[in-house]
């Protein structure tokens, strides 16, 4: 098992649906989230929280006013997003073949010819030993979290994430 992240702590890899719930719910200008993203900052800093180019480009691709996300990345780069490596596009190849007509993928962007982030990030977990961080449905077939526990890979949402992380909010007394 190859390990790429500080061995002692867990290692994160996190989706596009996730890093938009994530900005959404947890806005990172609100004080009272301050300590998630300076867990989640913290945890880049260590290399135990990551992405892969692949969610970093659909986050680039993403047209809307809101514009957070692509600053956010871009300001982390450097330290959250990693090259979908050899091992990982190898990984990648049989969940490709076995999903390719089970509803996994987003027929549009197959009809653009654009590749979808599912199977790399699913692949990069499995190869890496990363716990795959996504906000698609647990109850769908065709969803990530389905397919990871297919390929034995930890998939958790954001809420999992945190009480994983041990978070909480304290009301003052």
């Amino acid at each position: 098992m190859q390990l790429d992240f500080n061995q002692f702590e867990k290692n994160y890899l996190i989706d596009t649906s996730a890093l938009i719930i994530l900005e959404s719910t947890f806005k990172y200008d609100n004080p009272v989230f301050k300590a998630i993203w300076e867990e989640i900052e913290d945890l880049i800093g260590k290399g135990c929280f990551k992405t892969i180019d692949f969610v970093e480009e659909e986050i680039n691709s993403y047209e809307g006013k809101e514009d957070f996300l692509k600053k956010w990345v871009h300001k982390w780069r450097k330290y959250l997003v990693v090259d979908t490596d050899a091992g990982s596009i190898n990984a990648a190849r049989p969940i490709i073949n076995s999903e390719y007509s089970s509803g996994f993928f987003d027929m549009k962007k197959q009809a653009e010819g654009k590749e979808e982030a599912d199977p790399y990030l699913i692949a990069y977990c499995k190869v890496h030993n990363c716990i795959l961080i996504t906000n698609e449905s647990k109850t769908k077939h065709n969803k990530i979290p389905a397919i990871s526990k297919k390929y034995d890979v930890k998939c958790i949402d954001i809420n999992d994430f945190l009480i994983d992380r041990s978070m909480r909010m304290e009301r003052k007394k």
